[in-house]
Parts: C-alpha cells; sequence; structure tokens
C-alpha cells in the first residue's frame, strides 16, 4: 500500500467518531491515563561536593534536564546543605521558565555546610504542594553525602530514622516517586536505596559528568515519558502530525561535529543562522529542536552514543501504560499500549492492520523476548497487552517498542532493574573481623518482625546457627571473627513478613570466603621452615646485635659434656680396642646361637613352623646387624659394651686349648632364652628401608 492510500485510511479514522474512544478519566483498572509531569529538582549544594565534584558538573546536567521538561509539565529546583533554598519557583514549564531556570544554573556551587536531606524532600514537598489530580509527581535527589544536620553523631542517626520512618512514607503515601542519583560512592548507599525503591524510583550513581548526565536524562523519562521516533542507523522519520522535534544526541567522539542531513538534502551544523532551529553544543553532546521540520527521513552525521534518542511534539501519540522501574527476581509486569490522536484512542481495525508493531526485551546484548505484536489480530478497544515473564536474573533490562505506520514511527523505551528482595553484602573489618549485612530492597516489609539466621560453616567442618540483629539503619548484622584458617561458608535463610502480614522465604547464594584473605589455599606448611633472608631494611638491626658466644649452646639443646685437651694417638688406641672387644662378642653370641640350633635341631619344636617368609627375615636381620658390626661404633654406644674382665665366670675363652669342651657343655637351656632372634632382629612395625635414611632427619654438625 502506497503512502497515499495510507494518509486516506488515516483520515478516514479521524473522520469516523464510533471508532474512537476518548480517554479523559481513569479507566476501570485504572491504567490508560495520559498524565502530565510534575518534576521537582533538590541538588546537593554542602562543601564536600568540591571534592567529588570538582568542576561542577551539576550545572551542564541540569541545564539540559531544564531545556529537556516538556511543555506544560510542572517543574522547580531547590538547593540544599544545611539549610534549603528555593532555586527555581515551582510552576508550569513553558519558554519563560526555561528562561528564568536557566539563568539560575549558574549560583549551583559547594558552599553549604552539612547535608539536611530530610529538611529538603520535605521543602520540595511544601513549596511544590501536594500532587494534583492528572499530575505524576516526580522528585529527583542529586547527593554525594550522607545524613549530616549536627557534629553530634547521635542526632544524625534520629534525622536518619526520621526520614525513613516519617518522611519517605508521608511521601510514598501521596504516590510521590523518588529517583536517588549518587554523585559518589561514599554517599549512604542504604538510605539512596530505600528513598528510591520504597517509591519505585529510579537509584544510580554517577562516576563522571557522560554518566551523570544519562542518568538524569533517564530519571527525567521516567518522571515525563515523551514522545519519540525511532532511530535506527542514525536515521529518523518526520510525519506531518509531527511539529517539532528534539534530537538529543550523544557523541560517542566528543570533539566531533554533529550534522543534520533534511529530506531536501539540506545540511545543518550548530553555526546554521535560522530562526526555526534552536542548537545548543556541549562537551559530550548537541541538543537540536527544530520547529516545523520538512517531512520525511532525517539523518545524523555523527558517531551516535546508543542514549541518543529523537522526542516529538506530536498529536499522534504512543501512549504506555506506567510501568514499574523496580522488580524482583521472577516477578512478571504488564505492558499495556495503545495509540492516541488528539487525546483519543485509535481502535479502527482498518487503521492498526497497517501498522508493523514490534517489542523486544533486552538485557545488555541479550535478547530475551522478541514479538511482532501486529501479526495477530488487531484488539477490539485498540489496547494491546503483553505479559513479560523473563525476569530471571539480577541485572538491568530495557524494553524497546516500535511502531511503524510506514509513513510514520514512534518509539518507546522503558529501563527496569531486577534485584533479590534482599541484599547480602561482606566487608572486611580493620581487625580482621568479617561484617555480613542483609538489607531490604524495598520498604514493604515489616523489619521487626522480620528473622534473618546465618549457617556458618568453619574450616574443620564445624557448624553453628548464628541470628542477624537488626541494626539502627535498618540492615541485619553479624559480626565474626574466624579464629580457624582456612575458607568459611555462610548459608542465610530470610524468613520475611510483609507491611501486609503476607509471609514469604528467602534464600540467598552462599557467602565463602577465606581466612586470613590473600592467603594461598594450596601452600601448606613446609615440614622443615626455612628462615627468610633479612631484609635490607632489617639487615642494620641485626648487625646491631651482640654475636652469640661460640661456646654458648641453644638452651633448646642438651649441652655436650666438655673434653679436655684430646690425645689424637690415645683415642686411635681406644677406637682399636672397642672395636675388637664388639668383634670378639659378635663372634661368641654367633657360636652360642649355631650351637642351641644343633642342640634343639632333633627336637620338635614350635620352631620348624616357620615359614619361608620368617627365615628369610630372620637372615636379613642377622646380615644388618652383622653389617652393623663393621661400621664404627658411636663413642656413646661403645661406652655400654662389657669389657673383657666383666664378662664373668662363665666366659670362654676362645683361644685356648680346651675351648670345644666348654662350648660343648654349656647349658643351652639356662642361655638360650637370653638370647634370641627376636634380640637380633628389628621391630616388627619397622622399616628397614627407613633405616638407612633416618640419618636424613637429624641435624647436620
Amino acid at each position: 500500500m502506497n503512502r497515499l492510500s495510507v494518509i486516506w485510511v488515516w483520515l478516514l479514522v479521524l473522520c469516523a467518531p464510533a471508532a474512537i474512544a476518548q480517554v479523559s478519566s481513569p479507566a476501570p483498572d485504572g491504567a490508560l491515563v495520559a498524565e502530565q509531569a510534575d518534576v521537582r529538582v533538590i541538588i546537593d549544594i554542602s562543601g564536600s561536593m568540591k571534592q567529588n565534584d570538582p568542576e561542577n558538573l551539576r550545572r551542564p546536567a541540569l541545564d539540559l534536564l531544564i531545556k529537556m521538561i516538556p511543555e506544560g509539565s510542572k517543574a522547580g529546583v531547590w538547593t540544599f546543605g544545611q539549610y534549603v533554598n528555593m532555586l527555581v519557583p515551582h510552576r508550569e514549564v513553558n519558554d519563560q521558565w526555561r528562561k528564568d531556570a536557566a539563568a539560575k544554573v549558574q549560583q549551583v556551587n559547594s558552599v553549604g555546610l552539612f547535608t539536611n536531606i530530610g529538611g529538603a524532600l520535605e521543602r520540595a514537598n511544601k513549596d511544590g504542594g501536594p500532587p494534583e489530580p492528572g499530575f505524576n509527581t516526580n522528585i529527583i535527589l542529586l547527593t554525594d553525602g550522607m545524613v549530616d544536620v549536627s557534629r553530634n553523631p547521635e542526632e544524625n542517626a534520629r534525622e536518619w530514622r526520621r526520614i525513613v520512618d516519617e518522611v519517605l512514607p508521608s511521601l510514598k503515601g501521596q504516590k510521590v516517586k523518588i529517583h536517588t542519583v549518587a554523585l559518589s560512592d561514599n554517599a549512604d548507599g542504604e538510605l539512596m536505596n530505600a528513598l528510591s525503591l520504597g517509591t519505585d524510583g529510579v537509584a544510580a550513581v554517577a562516576n563522571n559528568a557522560s554518566e551523570l548526565t544519562k542518568i538524569f536524562m533517564r530519571a527525567l523519562a521516567q518522571s515525563a515519558p515523551a514522545d519519540e521516533v525511532a532511530l535506527d542507523e542514525n536515521k529518523f522519520l518526520v510525519d506531518s502530525s509531527i511539529e517539532e522535534f528534539t534530537a538529543l544526541i550523544f557523541r560517542a567522539k566528543p570533539e566531533q561535529q554533529t550534522e543534520l542531513l533534511s529530506p531536501d538534502q539540506k545540511f545543518y551544523k550548530a553555526n546554521t543562522k535560522d530562526p526555526y532551529i534552536a542548537w545548543h553544543r556541549a562537551s559530550d553532546h548537541d541538543l537540536i529542536t527544530i520547529k516545523q521540520p520538512i517531512e520525511g527521513e532525517w539523518l545524523v552525521r555523527a558517531d551516535l552514543d546508543p542514549d541518543s534518542k529523537i522526542t516529538i511534539v506530536t498529536n499522534l501519540k504512543l501512549l504506555v501504560k506506567p510501568m514499574a522501574n523496580n522488580l524482583f527476581e521472577g516477578q512478571a509486569t504488564e505492558l499495556q499500549f495503545l495509540l492516541q490522536d488528539k487525546g483519543k484512542t485509535i481502535s479502527d481495525a482498518r487503521f492498526l492492520r497497517l501498522l508493523n508493531i514490534k517489542a523486544a526485551l533486552l538485557k545488555g546484548e541479550q535478547s530475551l523476548w522478541a514479538e511482532t505484536l501486529s501479526d495477530a489480530l488487531p484488539p477490539g478497544d485498540g489496547i494491546y497487552r503483553r505479559t513479560l515473564d523473563q525476569f530471571e536474573d539480577e541485572g538491568r533490562y530495557l524494553l524497546r517498542l516500535n511502531v511503524d505506520g510506514k509513513s510514520f514511527s514512534r518509539e518507546f523505551t522503558h529501563h527496569l532493574a531486577v534485584r533479590p528482595p534482599f541484599q547480602v553484602e561482606r566487608e572486611r573489618q580493620g581487625n580482621g573481623d568479617q561484617l555480613i549485612s542483609v538489607s531490604a530492597n524495598g520498604q514493604t516489609l515489616d523489619k521487626a518482625r522480620t528473622v534473618v539466621v546465618a549457617k556458618v560453616r568453619e574450616p574443620s567442618g564445624r557448624s553453628s546457627i548464628q541470628p542477624l540483629v537488626l541494626s539502627p539503619t535498618d540492615q541485619w548484622e553479624l559480626r565474626l571473627s574466624p579464629a580457624e584458617e582456612g575458607e568459611y561458608e555462610i548459608d542465610l535463610r530470610v524468613s520475611a513478613i510483609d507491611s501486609e502480614g503476607a509471609k514469604f522465604d528467602h534464600h540467598p547464594a552462599p557467602i565463602a570466603f577465606t581466612h586470613p584473605e590473600g592467603a594461598d589455599p594450596f601452600k601448606g606448611e613446609p615440614k622443615h621452615a626455612v628462615a627468610p633472608a633479612p631484609t635490607p631494611e632489617s639487615t642494620p638491626e641485626l648487625q646491631q646485635e651482640p654475636t652469640p658466644e661460640p661456646t654458648q649452646a641453644s638452651s633448646q639443646e642438651p649441652e655436650a659434656e666438655p673434653v679436655a685437651n684430646p690425645e689424637p694417638a690415645a683415642d686411635t688406641k681406644k677406637w682399636v680396642l672397642y672395636g675388637a672387644l664388639a668383634v670378639g662378642n659378635l663372634l661368641i653370641l654367633g657360636l652360642a646361637y649355631f650351637a642351641w640350633r644343633m642342640v634343639m635341631g632333633g627336637k620338635k619344636s614350635e620352631d620348624d613352623d616357620l615359614d619361608e617368609a620368617g627365615l628369610e627375615q630372620e637372615m636379613a636381620a642377622e646380615e644388618q646387624a652383622q653389617a652393623a658390626a663393621s661400621d664404627e661404633p658411636k663413642l656413646d654406644d661403645l661406652t655400654e659394651l662389657p669389657m673383657a674382665d666383666d664378662l664373668g665366670d662363665g666366659a670362654v675363652d676362645l683361644e685356648s686349648e680346651t675351648a670345644a669342651d666348654e662350648l660343648a657343655d654349656i647349658d643351652v637351656s639356662d642361655n638360650a632364652p637370653e638370647f634370641t632372634l627376636d634380640d637380633l632382629a628389628p621391630a616388627k612395625d619397622d622399616d628397614p628401608d627407613e633405616s638407612s635414611d633416618a640419618g636424613d632427619d637429624l641435624p647436620k654438625p
């Protein structure tokens, strides 16, 4: 179908009142009401901003926000430190309001003494008045600090509780959404989450100017949704219903010059003189507004950041039912939308069949869901509905809806944050303790009745159950003092009760840590510790210490008896004498053993039952004993051997002529028990192979 046919059908729809439903009051389900925006901006000007925002990036971000608030909305700006000041009066947004507001932007500074967050919220609510019917009231809070109203910590703690227990419930009861933008990681994250998640607002941290500007734009998009056209491959389509468009172009290359190419092939630049064009160039973006633009396809010549968009002023609107900004894991939400012309819902099937409507849900670069909604029959009431239940994991999601009518296009984008019901964090303390904290992502809990317990498993395998205690800042906390070295595991269980009395359980993922942190879990204790070499810093101290005297012995080792002036010749004679005695005694014992075997050989005894392995063991022991006899004996061992004179009356002189007769007369039964095979063999539990290595463990001289 050509463009002329599309326009004809469109005119037919406009001339057919019976096919159009007026939406001027809430539908029975309160879903599809076109509301105006009421935006109240609160800017922190405390002294700490000198460190966290030294270039005062709040000014350009606020200036862009002022320019982007839709005409017909209500808006106001407040600054706060110790006191709260209305910088820009709260009233309807028009050209005069924007002019007055732009002139006040330069008054944003960093001279405040304290951070009176609670007072700023109350003042904005008071000056702006209670939310009016037909207006969607949102507060955008920018701060870098914590609740700080006094030098007394107790007063600050009481003010924190007052904000959470009184100010927040009051604003929530009025259906005011609070979007928090932290300009520093030092900001009170627990309070920021309580304010934003408790009212289904946006919570974000900006680390630089570019992030701050984009977060401001996202918060504004949630506060005051504007009509948009699709920007695809740097191209967008302008139709006859568009009175003006505003192109917010974030440059991927800040130094680049942006150009617009119109359908009549005319180029527009920042320095172009044209009464219908307003062009503002900032450090990282261009804001271009063109009134009464030429119909057709426009082209943007620049490397675009994904946050770039084209908003329009038109009577042909894509109206989407307000959606949640925050969801829990596994929670679903509804997508409902329709097209309106001059406030009336388009429900004529002849027109809706001409549309190509596509929707997609993304998480980063991953597509979780995509559908061409126009493939089905058009809804009779003109309202398209879909249930989105793909939010299984924590993270940020993007919903993109595109309506292509051949001669016109409309686009809607929406950011969602998916979180677990509870946030778990672990922080190592300065003294080595571990602080486990659990906080609720939202303010719907009865915290006094919610119970959190932890099962702590120690490296030894021992486990214990410990409760977490609710802190004054609404966190359940457990402080651990690890004693054992190794890996610990914390398994948490939450038994929660919400404000309406409903119960539910939550099981967060286990937490594991190693004590001490940074230790190598594969590194065991060495068997022989080696003293580390002294570092250069410690060398001078070691040199100053007195050197121990050579004659001093360690207190852990027995002192050796001194030997005075030993004579080498005498020592040699003693060694020869002791060796001869040892060999002689071993020969005597050997002969006694063989004599005993000869006498007992004809008798039947239990020794006959010895198996071959036992005999081999005896032989090995005997050989071991003989080998040991040939080694040079130790002095302590030789002193224990009997001298020739101490052998007793029963000794046999092997050199005498009667030695054989004397040996034959020996009574083996009396002497055998005194010397058995067990006395010669090693202990059964000893490993013969280890005997040769035994000396390795002895200290070397």
